[in-house]
């Protein structure tokens, strides 16, 4: 059975890259992500094949030069098997053996970096998902973790946890992780959802009780 490597590159930086990750990446005949994760090894002489919103082509292309013997290598942000592209694969495309390297997660180094705990918190993502679900956690446990998204965005979660009955909730916010523009932020639900939403993007919400 051909062989197809995911690697999780970590939250963007590439400080945050293993050595097993550079030692895939830099021996790959061919390098699938998205636009950023492609950006960051343009240098690389492999091929390289960039993930759009039309993503069957792109399963097909994997497998495709996977069985004609490329070493490929899919990169996914974050670790694969924490909401990244490691589901797809496994489910769309059976017939091949899937390697992972896994990666240092966002929900990883937002904790570090706010110097807290998340062996008792429950992980969630409402990166292009339903928000309720959210709600009904958040209701149910003490700390709650999420991923937000460009719609899912901080301020629209806050939003709709407080009309869900959530009551207040301190919230920590780590927002671009690793970048230059990066911002942890201590709040709570109510100062949250009246701040301008363009204001946050690509964060980890922790929603927790004092």
């Amino acid at each position: 059975m051909a062989n197809v490597t995911i690697v999780g590159v970590g939250p963007g930086s590439k400080e945050y890259l293993t050595r097993a990750a550079e030692n895939a990446i830099y021996n790959a005949d061919v390098l699938i992500g998205g636009h950023r994760l492609i950006e960051m090894f343009n240098s690389l002489p492999a091929e390289k094949i960039t993930i759009t919103a039309e993503l069957m082509p792109v399963l097909q292309l994997i497998r495709s030069k996977t069985l004609n013997g490329n070493k490929v290598v899919v990169l996914s942000s974050g670790d694969p098997g924490f909401y990244g592209i490691l589901a797809t694969i496994k489910r769309h495309l059976p017939d091949l053996n899937v390697n992972v390297i896994p990666g240092i997660s966002s929900v990883q180094l937002a904790c570090a970096r706010i110097g807290i705990p998340w062996d008792d918190a429950v992980l969630t993502s409402c990166h292009g998902r339903d928000i309720l679900p959210l709600v009904a956690a958040v209701k149910k446990h003490n700390k709650v973790i999420t991923l937000t998204g460009p719609k899912q965005n901080p301020v629209e979660i806050a939003r709709a946890l407080l009309a869900g009955g959530t009551g207040n909730r301190s919230v920590y916010l780590a927002c671009n992780l690793t970048y230059r523009n990066e911002v942890i932020l201590s709040t709570d639900l109510e100062k949250l959802a009246t701040l301008d939403q363009s204001d946050f993007s690509n964060c980890v919400m922790v929603i927790y009780s004092d």
